[in-house]
């Protein structure tokens, strides 16, 4: 193992290990990795099968509508996979700075000022996503007993992905 092991000192506590005050940022940073981590992998987990579900639902409406009936949910339940696929997409996506970008300006500038302003611009999308948690909690919170048209789910849950995936990205 090449890392060096934590000094053990009985100042500050992180799980089975004790840090020196020093190292206690380091280890936190760490853990709040490994957490964005498994965040990440869970999500992609549940966007593989949501995309499977919209594909099989899909499916199905095409067969019914020509051999049977047509289903009256399957359109509404692709809709709200696709919005929560979406927004956990997007914190996926995030993660791995796989969004559209227009560098041409940190491109232009000096390498050292180039991560003050890749690091500005992370801050501003912190900003962002806390603030959309924010609201989307409390339009969470206002949505009462309203239901969806064709399958009658609380339309509160379908807004929560709001929330839901701005916090992943936070993360």
């Amino acid at each position: 193992n090449d890392r060096p092991q934590p000094k053990l000192d009985r100042n500050t506590e992180h799980g089975m290990f004790r840090f020196s005050k020093e190292e206690t940022p380091l280890a936190f940073v760490k853990g709040f990795h490994k957490l964005s981590d498994v965040l990440d992998t869970i999500c992609s987990y549940i966007i593989v099968v949501m995309l499977g579900a919209m594909v099989v639902i899909t499916g199905a409406q095409i067969v019914c509508r020509m051999a049977f009936t047509a289903l009256s949910w399957s359109e509404e339940a692709t809709r709200y996979l696709l919005v929560w696929s979406s927004f956990l997409g997007a914190s996926c996506v995030y993660k791995h700075s796989g969004h559209i970008s227009i560098t041409f300006v940190q491109d232009m500038v000096p390498a050292a000022l180039s991560k003050v302003l890749k690091l500005l611009v992370h801050v501003i999308c912190a900003i962002l996503f806390v603030v959309v948690i924010i609201y989307g909690m409390k339009y969470f919170g206002k949505q009462g007993n309203q239901l969806s048209a064709a399958m009658r789910l609380p339309m509160k849950y379908i807004y929560l992905c709001l929330p839901v995936g701005c916090g992943f990205m936070l993360v």
